[in-house]
């Protein structure tokens, strides 16, 4: 379904012309740039009477006629559950995520996820392009800006609004935001800060597995299939700052983000090898304690881990209508904070 025909001239324009799906993502409210590409490739857009491409450059006082799209609704069924909701107004919502839920539907999931249960909770969310996404405006994936992984739990923000959600997937496009993770890590990582870049793509051994690839490496495969650059490869970056170090066998771990990648964090980890602890597809068997650390009620707790010690703990991003930076932090889950109270007396 359509709306009917409306009709704007285009308006002074700093730099004399724009491309037309960028104009219409920013003259028209709740209509994002991937929106606007829809429009205009289904032919519901004119410029001065004829039919034109998203790239058509547009210039002060051409006359627009258009028709939106109606919203592709879900197939999901809304879901009745908890939503740990840190803060929330018209255009978006920051939630607390706990472990062994999924943001959005997937391959071999099953369960109810965040997606799920944010449609019986919000009538309306944004959708648009997903960081870190190959397909744009997915039904299936409404308000979903950013996401962790099932087994990863903390603070994350979700979009009531199509406005909002381009707002901030710029935001996490352009890395204006900021993104602070806390991890156990399986090891003795060392003092200071370490960052690790590399190129993260399908392992093709096992499809839902991600192999990292370094980045002298991916230059030189890069120049011998042709210098452009590789299908399928993604750039990742990733600050490491250790925090505390327990018995020489368990360190406390800071992360900054410059880029989201699928299982970046667990995959540059294991790189610096130190895996996260509790990692069943990237990790490595819990540390077996030694003479140096007697502690029942410890080994029992890291032989039972399931998941991995991983929280995203602090997100601030600026608000798509206030402009004002907002900043929020998740405290640890249980098993997690758990875990550091059982270590703190080890702790070097």
């Amino acid at each position: 379904m359509t709306s009917p025909v409306q009709e704007i001239i285009v308006t002074p324009l700093i730099e004399g012309r724009s491309r037309l799906d960028v104009y219409l993502a920013s003259a028209l409210s709740g209509v994002s740039r991937s929106k606007a590409q829809e429009m205009i490739a289904a032919g519901l857009v004119s410029v001065n009477g004829q039919p034109v491409n998203s790239k058509f450059q547009v210039k002060t006082g051409d006359v627009i006629r258009f028709q939106t799209l109606a919203p592709v609704r879900s197939a999901l069924e809304p879901i009745n559950m908890h939503l740990d909701i840190l803060f929330e107004d018209d255009v978006l919502l920051v939630l607390n995520k706990p472990a062994g839920v999924a943001v959005h539907p997937g391959a071999g999931e099953k369960g109810a996820t965040i997606v799920n249960g944010l449609l019986y909770y919000c009538k309306n969310l944004g959708q648009g392009r997903s960081e870190d996404d190959e397909f744009d405006d997915s039904p299936e994936r409404p308000g979903i800006v950013h996401r962790l992984d099932k087994d990863t739990t903390g603070v994350m923000v979700v979009a009531k609004t199509d406005m909002a959600h381009a707002h901030l997937s710029k935001q996490f496009h352009d890395k204006t935001n900021f993104r602070q993770y806390v991890t156990l890590m399986n090891g003795p990582f060392p003092e200071g800060d370490w960052v690790r870049d590399s190129y993260l793509h399908r392992d093709p051994r096992e499809r839902t597995r991600f192999a990292s690839m370094d980045v002298n490496v991916y230059e030189h495969k890069k120049q011998r299939e042709g210098g452009d650059p590789l299908p399928g490869y993604r750039f990742a970056r990733t600050v490491f700052k250790r925090e505390a170090l327990y018995g020489h066998l368990i360190s406390l771990v800071s992360l900054k983000l410059h880029t989201g990648r699928t299982h970046q964090i667990r995959l540059h980890a294991r790189d610096l090898g130190c895996p996260i602890l509790g990692d069943q597809t990237y990790g490595k068997p819990p540390i077996a304690l030694g003479r140096s650390i007697f502690n029942h009620d410890l080994e029992l707790l890291l032989a039972s881990i399931e998941r991995q010690m991983l929280h995203a703990w602090v997100l601030g991003f600026t608000h798509p209508i206030s402009g004002n930076w907002l900043q929020f932090e998740a405290p640890l889950p249980e098993d997690f904070a758990g875990l550091v109270r059982l270590l703190e007396p080890y702790k070097i």
